[in-house]
């Protein structure tokens, strides 16, 4: 029998050699087969369709566009590394200009990362702890390390805590000895049992590492037509924000020279050969949208109704038949109604647009004359702007900034017709370097203040006082005094040049709500923040200034040498409204002896002084009558307690009631007194009322 299996055996295991080597003879002819329809494809790939344009955006984002010449059915593979697949989806551009058809883009999906983890049995995907993870595996074996080597079934973890003390986290584990607690922070190694389980944590663990690592994702573009087709492929990235950097050489008053760069950084792993640069200067709105990952929603579970005998499934059936019935008939309707799709000049390029775009006009572009090359990982500056540029030296002294000495500057009006984005700004002059200034965006006719260096040869000194408000103007209107009170605020700026070149200063002077500038009389220039006054030491330095919206006026004109000051005058005017019922007497005659006011406005106020006092006098008169009232009742209680400890036949006794009698008759007078003089009160108080009344209609 082992003689006639042997041969047997050893025919089956010639025939299993012979299987393996066709296989692998398969698998290298298919290889060579795909690499020869990937070489056949190369040509129409990264080689021919090479990086032609580059438009970088202040927003950390760049416009990449390939563009060349196809033959044929094509397929061209990007390598688009994963976080960018975002980006590339929702801006990708292809075109295919010479009557090809492009067909639907293809790539890897990629599930989230929690839909990923769930098909394990141990659930990673909210980063558990050891605790958690061993909570998980109840029920199952592990052998672990602590300071002796043991094997158990996890019962529980629980977490034992001691006021004041640190919580510490047990593992219950049913072992062969009976139940054991074990401190996790004994632990130094854990396995599992079961090395299905094992292996699946491993495979969890290597699904997070692959969800999160960078490598490049393909993404199949496809172009379908006859003959030599023009085509391009456009999308967004992440990019570095392009960075400006100025040169301005003073000359001349009103005349400099200014020069720009653009610094354009290349992290990526692409060769720029050759390609046309623009950079946009503005800001553009960018963001990011979720369409890499597949989105699931989640859906309520309803379950089934049996009572009438038709079976779930079959009725479930039935209902996604309709449904997909329903939405062909909706799609052919729609189709039937729907005029011929266009596109905004992606006419004629093989792709049909579903919906119209349009310019915002919101952005300005650099476009760089002449192709530029840059390296993998390099970074090239190029030159944008170069030309002459108004520019008006000037001081600037800002109070909140520095204590004494102003600074040199100068006022640069963006007459080159192009926006000057954000940057900093080397000052040259016949001297060589003078300083660094910033900017913020200029728009064409625009201007900025720029500050490049102390002025040493200037000092300004400051004083400021305030007044408190006063009333300037008091009016009744319907009823209601209206007063405006004014608060004054006055500050001094005290200069003194100690050189003898001619100057013009600018000061900012703080903007406060609701004030507004006084004097000097002549209206100053203003930012958002401050007030702008502008005083020629020396020369008139700022007569060659055009008349536009940004110059600094002239407030003040100095000679070099004395001191001079600048006084600048803030007032804020309140309006408050009140009712005359609410006016005290004393407000009504200092608005009398103070106040400019109407003669109706006056003698109304005079009548209602009147009426007020005449009414203060009668409740004096009345708390008078009223305290002698009491006084009197104070007195009979204590004549009243004296009697009590009298002989009723005793002369003193006939005294005290002789005197009762005589205040009673007082009281009587008092009370009618007091009466009278709240009738009178009743009566003036109606008068006001009345009066009060009438300057409401």
């Amino acid at each position: 029998m082992n003689k006639i299996s042997a041969p047997s055996a050893t025919r089956r295991s010639l025939r299993y050699l012979l299987v393996a080597f066709l296989v692998l003879l398969g698998c290298v002819q298919a290889q060579g087969s795909n690499e020869a329809t990937q070489g056949d494809a190369e040509d129409a790939t990264a080689t021919d369709l090479p990086i032609t344009r580059v438009i970088l955006f202040t927003s950390g984002i760049g416009y990449f566009e390939h563009a060349g010449t196809v033959e044929g059915n094509v397929q061209i593979e990007l390598s688009v590394p994963g976080e960018d697949m975002d980006d590339l989806l929702q801006s990708l551009v292809l075109q295919d200009f010479d009557g090809g058809t492009i067909r639907p883009v293809r790539y890897a999906s990629r599930d989230p990362l929690s839909r990923i983890l769930a098909g394990y049995s141990l659930d990673l995907s909210a980063d558990p702890t050891l605790a958690a993870l061993l909570s998980q595996a109840r029920g199952e074996r592990i052998t672990i390390e602590t300071s002796e080597r043991m094997s158990g079934t996890i019962v529980t973890v629980e977490q034992h805590t001691v006021p004041e003390q640190e919580t510490l986290t047990y593992m219950t584990l049913s072992t062969a000895t009976g139940l054991k607690r074990i401190e996790l922070g004994e632990v130094r190694s854990i396995r599992f049992v079961r090395d299905e389980l094992q292996s699946e944590l491993e495979e969890a663990l290597a699904a997070v590492a692959r969800y999160r690592g960078d490598e490049d994702k393909p993404v199949r573009l496809s172009f379908e037509g006859d003959g030599q087709r023009r085509v391009s492929v456009g999308y967004i990235r992440e990019m570095p924000v392009w960075k400006t950097s100025y040169r301005l050489l003073l000359g001349d008053e009103g005349e400099a020279e200014l020069q720009g760069w653009a610094i354009f950084d290349n992290p990526t792993d692409l060769d720029l050969e050759n390609v046309s640069v623009s950079f946009v200067a503005g800001q553009p709105i960018s963001f990011l949208s979720d369409l890499y990952e597949p989105i699931y929603i989640e859906r309520r579970r309803i379950e089934a109704n049996t009572a009438s005998g038709v079976s779930a499934r079959a009725f479930a059936a039935d209902s996604v038949a309709e449904a997909e019935e329903r939405a062909q008939q909706e799609f052919a309707a729609a189709a039937r109604l729907a005029p011929p799709a266009a596109t905004p000049q992606l006419s004629g390029a093989g792709l049909s647009a579903m919906a119209q775009g349009a310019q915002t006009g919101a952005t300005f572009e650099y476009r760089v004359n002449g192709p530029v090359t840059i390296g993998r990982h390099e970074s090239a500056m190029i030159p944008i702007v170069s030309g002459p540029v108004e520019a008006h030296r000037l001081s600037i002294y800002d109070p909140q900034g520095h204590a004494v000495h102003p600074l040199r500057g100068v006022r640069l009006q963006n007459d080159t017709r192009l926006h000057l984005a954000a940057g900093p700004i080397s000052v040259f002059d016949e001297g060589g370097f003078t300083g660094n200034a910033l900017i913020s965006d200029i728009v064409p006719d625009d201007s900025r203040v720029l500050a490049f260096a102390a002025d040493l040869e200037l000092e300004v000194t400051t004083a400021s006082d305030s007044r408190p408000e006063e009333v300037v103007a008091v009016a009744i209107q319907n009823g209601l005094v209206e007063t405006s009170q004014r608060q004054r605020i006055t500050t001094r700026y005290d200069i003194e040049a100690s050189g003898s070149e001619p100057r013009f200063l600018v000061i900012e002077h703080p903007r406060r709500d609701g004030f507004e500038v006084t004097a000097p009389e002549t209206t100053p220039a203003t930012t958002p923040q401050s007030y702008r006054f502008g005083v020629a030491i020396g020369a008139a330095a700022p007569a060659s200034t055009p008349s536009t919206d940004t110059t600094v006026p002239t407030q003040l004109q100095c000679e070099l040498g004395p001191p001079c000051r600048l006084t600048v005058v803030m007032e804020r005017t309140q309006t408050r409204s009140l009712t005359v019922t609410n006016l005290s007497s004393d407000q009504i005659v200092f608005y009398l002896q103070n106040v400019a006011l109407a003669e109706e406005d006056r003698a109304t106020f005079s009548r209602v002084l009147e009426l007020k006092q005449r009414l203060t006098e009668l409740d004096r008169q009345v708390t008078a009558q009223r305290s002698q009232v009491d006084s009197i009742h104070q007195d009979q209680a204590r004549i009243r307690q004296n009697m009590g400890q009298l002989d009723r036949n005793s002369s003193l006794y006939r005294r005290y009631l002789a005197d009762l009698e005589a205040q009673e008759n007082e009281l009587g007078s008092l009370s009618d007194t007091i009466d009278g003089l709240q009738e009178q009160r009743r009566e003036v108080q109606e008068q006001l009322a009345s009066l009060i009344r009438s300057l409401a209609t």
